[in-house]
């Protein structure tokens, strides 16, 4: 079992010097730990979970994401009984790969969707955020909202990504009400200015 904390420190309840460490920079997170110590506890009653390899659980508003190592998914996706312990304690789950790239993930929430492309818009101050561009057709395939794609891909990849149908740009031109992705374009135009 390979958790993103130590199972000794898990079991003893305080964190070695090295997860400290990553803890106070950001690489894991309190919920990491927290979920680090489900896991432990319940491999007792599931001991296929001696298998796991998990990089890292984010917890959004309504759903638990689970990052895992590759070739390791199916030891919690596939099993039911696993999956509803954790969709009763967090809700919905969703079981990714990792690490996530960021169209990766983007292909795996949206799919039987695909992605017009994703753009990048490097903001004045150094700061990198990701445009992922959606057909219009696709709509009502996506599973989520676009406001629920961005918390959960944000999340994963540790990047700010915005998330836009084609058709909203000209929609809201035409309507003449402004939108995050209308508001960031034109800090970005008038700061190259």
């Amino acid at each position: 079992m390979r958790l993103p904390v130590c199972v000794f420190d898990l079991e003893s309840d305080m964190l070695c010097p090295n997860c400290q460490d990553r803890l106070d920079g950001g690489e894991i997170t309190e919920f990491d730990v927290v979920f680090s110590k489900w896991v432990l506890n319940k491999s007792q009653d599931y001991p296929e979970l001696d298998n796991v390899y998990l990089l890292r659980a984010i917890k959004t508003d309504d759903l638990l994401i689970l990052v895992v190592k590759k070739k390791t998914k199916s030891v919690i996706a596939d099993n039911e009984k696993v999956m509803a312990d954790l969709a009763t304690d967090y809700g919905e789950v969703l079981v990714v790969e990792g690490p996530a790239k960021l169209r990766t993930i983007v292909r795996e929430l949206i799919q039987p969707a695909i992605e017009v492309g994703v753009n990048s818009l490097y903001l004045p101050n150094g700061f990198k955020e990701s445009i992922v561009m959606l057909r219009p057709d696709d709509r009502g395939r996506i599973k989520y909202s676009k406001e629920h794609l961005r918390a959960i891909v944000s999340a994963v990849t540790g990047e700010s990504v915005l998330f836009q149908y084609q058709d909203e740009g000209i929609e809201k031109e035409e309507e003449s009400e402004s939108d995050e992705f209308g508001e960031r374009l034109r800090e970005f135009s008038s700061s190259r200015r």
